[in-house]
């Protein structure tokens, strides 16, 4: 119940934090993607709603889960991911960015960047390519994204080798980028896994008006999130 209460508060935007964080470095490291094997197309793939909807609920249920604010939708990021995933290029293309192939539906890729958690070390927050996509996905001082995917194993491609990414390719972008190289950058930027998940307002509680569209949403319940 806490985990559906924090996608709900997130997904109704009404949470109001705003960090405002001043990052000394220069240098914006892309983990290595992301693949697993699968070739199904679920309604998470080809419904532009449905997967825009699910890759903006996990991520913020993420997010919410390590106390940073929910993002927003970036119209020019998912134009640059879509022409990125569909060139079927399994290599970044730029900084903040976290890519995948492969997965099953769009709730299990976002599913398989976070739990890269399980090995990042919070004692000693760095970047790692093991743990990057993680980091980047929650990274405080990232304010919007945009993401595509492109079904690379229909795709009519010339020269394909073995760095061409095969069946469902997942590009997210990110602004401003995170795995942000400098003095506390990760530190400041990937945090702990809040208790519970439940983020706070400004006010350190939450107000009435906000307690009252989750209950709502509770009951109403939440449409276009896809898990299969």
């Amino acid at each position: 119940m806490t985990k559906l209460l924090c996608i709900l508060f997130l997904w109704f935007h009404f949470l109001t934090i705003s960090a405002h964080l001043t990052l000394t470095a220069t240098v914006t490291l892309p983990p290595r993607p992301t693949a697993a094997q699968s070739f199904t197309s679920p309604r998470c793939y080809t419904s532009d709603s449905q997967f825009r909807n699910t890759i903006v609920a996990v991520t913020n249920k993420f997010r919410c889960e390590h106390n940073a604010t929910a993002l927003k939708w970036n119209r020019t990021l998912e134009v640059s991911s879509r022409n990125w995933a569909r060139k079927c290029r399994w290599e970044h293309s730029t900084s903040g960015e976290n890519l995948a192939m492969g997965y099953a539906n769009v709730t299990a890729t976002v599913q398989a960047w976070g739990d890269e958690r399980r090995t990042f070390n919070f004692n000693k927050p760095r970047f790692t390519h093991e743990t990057g996509h993680f980091s980047q996905l929650v990274w405080k001082g990232t304010k919007t994204m945009g993401c595509e995917r492109f079904d690379c194993g229909k795709a009519n491609l010339r020269d394909r080798d073995d760095d061409a990414a095969h069946g469902w390719y997942v590009v997210c972008q990110y602004f401003p980028p995170g795995n942000v190289v400098g003095v506390r950058s990760f530190e400041e930027n990937v945090q702990p896994r809040v208790s519970g998940g439940v983020p706070r307002l400004k006010s350190g509680v939450f107000e009435g008006w906000a307690l009252a569209i989750i209950l709502a949403a509770v009951l109403v319940g939440v449409e276009g999130v896809c898990y299969g």
